[in-house]
């Protein structure tokens, strides 16, 4: 069966252009572990299996194991019929002993925001990730403080890496023709601003409490949180950062030392 699922969110991609773009923007090391989210019909699988040591590919269809089997007979390759969020990619990772590892998603829409979160936990584990994800999403994610659309994906982006927006795939490069165009992300891991916090997960915790009140300043969220208006201007005033600015003109620094104060009141 071929047919793409609505339930799993499945577009295949077969432009053998666009394949080829996507794949040269990973590290061209052959030595590689390469973790695939989504292979689909394999498309992208095989053009990485041609190039690196190692792919695993994790797809959730049952219906596509044939399918993949078939056109993919290489010892380079392994593959794990499960759903990625049960997947313990830390023991995969741990297992295979390479020292490079990139992981590469044409991500389910219907999964996008868990599958980034669960790949930035093991971020320390990664050197890259590429992921395709709608337009809208894309913009989100590599957003700035002072846009309309910067939230704490954004923020946690940044936390954890130097995120690029790539470029943008037309929806008509998809079988079946999704609603929306695409983009292509990436995440170059590093450990700059993952440093800076004590608990990087409560920290992620901390943003996503702010931004549920976006529309509120920074003032009333933190004393949401801190249940003490008098702490919370104190911080701010500590900090030199104006308390009616509101969760979207706040810097990801300046999160980290509102939080890295909030914790030592």
């Amino acid at each position: 069966m071929e047919f793409a699922k609505k339930k799993f969110g499945q577009n295949f991609i077969s432009d053998k252009n666009l394949i080829k773009k996507i794949i040269d923007i990973l590290d061209q090391e052959q030595n590689h572990l390469i973790i695939e989210i989504g292979p689909g019909k394999g498309a992208l699988t095989k053009e990485l299996v041609n190039r690196f040591k190692k792919v695993i590919a994790i797809e959730i269809d049952y219906d596509m194991e044939a399918i993949l089997k078939s056109e993919i007979n290489s010892d380079k390759f392994e593959l794990i019929i499960k759903d990625c969020l049960e997947v313990n990619f830390e023991e995969i990772i741990r297992t295979n002993n390479f020292s490079k590892v990139s992981l590469i998603s044409n991500t389910p829409y219907y999964i996008t925001s868990e599958i980034i979160f669960k790949t930035l936990k093991i971020s320390k584990m990664l050197d890259k990730a590429i992921f395709m994800v709608q337009k809208e999403v894309a913009q989100r994610i590599c957003a700035k403080p002072n846009e309309n659309n910067y939230n704490n994906l954004s923020i946690a982006a940044q936390l954890y890496s130097n995120i690029k927006y790539e470029f943008t795939v037309n929806k008509n490069m998809f079988k079946p023709v999704p609603k929306v165009d695409s983009a292509i992300i990436t995440f170059n891991f590093n450990d700059i601003n993952l440093i800076k916090v004590k608990d990087d997960i409560k920290f992620i915790a901390f943003v996503r409490k702010i931004f549920n009140n976006k529309r509120k300043t920074i003032l009333n969220n933190l004393s949401n949180i801190t249940n003490n208006k008098q702490i919370s201007l104190n911080v701010l005033a500590k900090l030199n950062i104006k308390e009616n600015l509101r969760p979207e003109n706040i810097t990801l620094n300046q999160f980290i030392e509102i939080y890295n104060e909030v914790i030592s009141c």
